[in-house]
């Protein structure tokens, strides 16, 4: 389906922090078979100024690794399949190495695809369905590993910002498609019809308590360890873990990618109070800023706001 995509974002240093640790970025393409976007927000940890470069390095990488995805296509994107090794290469990527793991269902459907070929010979063939989300979702998280390593590097070289980090939450949209990752406790959501969704899942000490029950929703906001987070970008870890998720959006659609200064001075209930009233991006990020400064603005606040349209 051809969407069109519009957004806004903003970002603001609250009422309590000395700077802005936060980063965010938009990119929108209008290609022959409709708009293409990558959004990103980015919340630096680390101590003074450490964040602000994690959360920018996080931003930067991402979007040159994920530069090819704006790449104008004059065919649907193909891949080679070796049945053997079940692997496949991707025929875009610059690396020769470079290799997507498909699961064993995506190679099931390729495979009937390429019924009554030669089973000894490399075959190109267009991409079904499940390969090309697969390919994509793979092409997401290794934009943030790219970002991740960076952050690493960074930190080794320098001394003084030695553990720094970000969380990070991003969203790839491809027609009506929008693959959705997270690291973290900053949150992606999807508004539709005047209903609002989560569709990241926080990597925090009191999510993980919510999921087992020990306490409730609401404890969250108010946990004297809501700010412990257990998956990061950089803080010296050379390997990140990824979760990725698929959403078809529809014409009416709105994302909200935030950090954790937003949906904590702004719960979920005003977050949908805001999103139903104003239809705009820009007003709608204005807005929200605003309340999470109203509530007391206790961290750096971000969001950046997503509209589908026919």
């Amino acid at each position: 389906m051809r969407l069109k995509l519009n957004a806004a974002k903003k970002t603001d240093v609250g009422k309590q922090r000395e700077q802005n640790e936060d980063n965010a970025f938009q990119r929108i393409e209008s290609l022959e078979d409709g708009d293409y976007g990558l959004f990103i927000v980015a919340d630096g940890m680390g101590g003074y100024k450490a964040g602000e470069v994690a959360s920018q390095l996080a931003v930067d990488e991402m979007s040159k690794a994920l530069d090819a995805f704006f790449k104008p296509r004059f065919d649907q994107t193909t891949v080679k399949l070796d049945t053997k090794d079940i692997q496949a290469q991707t025929t875009q990527s610059d690396d020769p190495d470079a290799t997507i793991q498909l699961s064993a269902a995506a190679i099931k459907d390729a495979q009937k695809e390429i019924a009554g070929e030669d089973d000894d010979a490399q075959k190109t063939i267009k991409l079904s369905d499940s390969i090309d989300v697969a390919a994509r979702e793979q092409q997401l998280k290794k934009a943030i590993e790219q970002a991740n390593r960076a952050i690493v590097q960074y930190g080794e070289k320098q001394t003084a910002a030695r553990g720094l980090g970000c969380t990070v939450t991003a969203a790839l949209v491809e027609g009506d498609r929008a693959y959705i990752a997270n690291v973290g406790d900053s949150r992606t959501y999807l508004w539709r019809d005047k209903a609002l969704k989560p569709i990241t899942r926080d990597h925090s000490l009191v999510a993980r308590l919510v999921e087992s029950k020990q306490i409730e929703q609401e404890d969250v906001y108010t946990h004297p360890q809501r700010n412990l987070i257990y998956r990061s970008l950089g803080a010296g870890h050379k390997n990140v873990e990824v979760d990725t998720f698929l959403e078809i959006l529809k014409p009416g659609d709105m994302l909200l990618l935030c950090s954790d200064g937003l949906w904590e001075m702004v719960h979920d209930p005003d977050l949908l109070k805001v999103l139903n009233e104003q239809k705009d991006p820009k007003q709608i990020c204005n807005e929200l800023i605003k309340l999470a400064n109203k509530h007391g603005g206790e961290d750096n606040i971000t969001a950046v706001v997503v509209q589908v349209s026919a």
